[in-house]
């Protein structure tokens, strides 16, 4: 019998993007000093370009800006002037670019970076007509988001065009008429399940309205499916507790051992609904902590600023190994501990004097 493994992933990628567009004053920007034509360039489509950045060291952004520090992957804005709203960038006589940064570092100029705009570029023509009249115009890149993994969720669910992975979008969206929202073969067994009134005990605690609970209990109630294999959505607004919803999801799957992995676009993300997960787990927890090992927490430790969020220690992955290599260390592990204690129970004297020893030793 194969056992299902949920794969729980939450977007909210064009919600991001616009997010960023609307606080586009306080988004990391920094100077562009040169633009140039890449080895790749092939229009209409290929337009990729060298930039120059403007470093750290000689930025002079407000105290409010952040400085930005170009990522793979990172979408920006090309823009003539440093945005103050969103209106700055859509200029009607100097619109703005869409970017996206191919390369980082380029490997004749390790300052320059690699990027592929939206369309072609004009600030050229517009510096040249600049020196006549003997003026400067600046140019700016902006950042919006990372798009790394959205790129690698489409590229693996569009990895052949007519093949199978199409098939989870057009269940997502449901597309197509025959496509059916729920098992016939399971709607006659759902009374029979206990699944679902051990959920809804589960979360009657939890501060959820009617809508979030039953998103959960629809949600487990097609994990309880053997018969075909479904996917379900979580839509709603911002604010309107998808990240609670996801949590408490996540918790009724653990109290019925289901393995499930999460995946999220960011890593604040991946924090808030682990942070809310853990809630929901340590206030049903007897003995402190124990009960956690069954929530693992795995990613780049220095990207997350795991350092800032001790409530995760517990559940973080590099911190439990780092716990387990003291436990098994040689001289003072478990092991050492047992083979003391085993030493103490067979020759107590023995073990006294070699402890008086060792007390005398360090006294002097």
């Amino acid at each position: 019998m194969m056992v299902s493994t949920p794969k729980v992933r939450w977007t909210n990628q064009g919600t991001n993007l616009l997010s960023s567009l609307e606080k586009v004053s306080r988004a990391p920007i920094c100077e562009i000093l040169s633009v140039e034509l890449s080895k790749n360039y092939n229009p209409p489509k290929d337009l990729y370009y060298k930039i120059l950045l403007k470093r750290n060291r000689e930025n002079t952004a407000n105290d409010h800006e952040g400085s930005y520090e170009p990522e793979f992957g990172d979408l920006i804005a090309l823009a003539e002037v440093r945005p103050k709203c969103i209106d700055d960038l859509n200029r009607p006589k100097s619109p703005y670019l869409v970017a996206l940064v191919h390369r980082v570092k380029d490997e004749y100029d390790q300052d320059k970076l690699t990027i592929r705009t939206s369309n072609p570029f004009t600030f050229e023509a517009d510096k040249e007509m600049d020196k006549k009249i003997k003026k400067k115009k600046s140019l700016f890149a902006v950042y919006l988001t990372n798009m790394t993994t959205n790129v690698r969720i489409w590229t693996a669910l569009n990895s052949e065009l007519e093949g199978a992975n199409l098939n989870i979008i057009k269940r997502v969206l449901r597309t197509e008429s025959i496509i059916e929202a729920d098992c016939t073969q399971c709607v006659s067994q759902v009374n029979e399940s206990v699944a679902l009134p051990n959920t809804k005990n589960c979360i009657s605690s939890f501060k959820l309205d009617n809508s979030q609970k039953a998103a959960i209990l629809s949600c487990v109630a097609t994990r309880e499916c053997h018969h075909q294999n479904s996917v379900k959505l979580i839509w709603g607004p911002p604010g309107t507790g998808k990240t609670g919803t996801v949590g408490a999801l996540l918790f009724a799957l653990l109290k019925m051992k289901c393995r499930t992995l999460t995946c999220a676009p960011t890593n604040i993300a991946v924090l808030e609904v682990t942070t809310r997960l853990v809630n929901f787990a340590r206030n049903s927890l007897q003995y402190d902590t124990y009960g956690l090992g069954d929530i693992v927490l795995f990613g780049n430790g220095e990207r997350m600023k795991i350092d800032d969020h001790e409530d995760l220690f517990d559940v973080y992955l590099d911190y439990r190994i780092s716990a387990l290599y003291g436990c098994f260390a040689p001289m003072y592990g478990w092991k050492n501990s047992i083979e003391s204690m085993i030493c103490l129970l067979e020759d107590p004297q023995k073990m006294y004097l070699l402890y008086l020893n060792k007390v005398l030793f360090q006294s002097e």
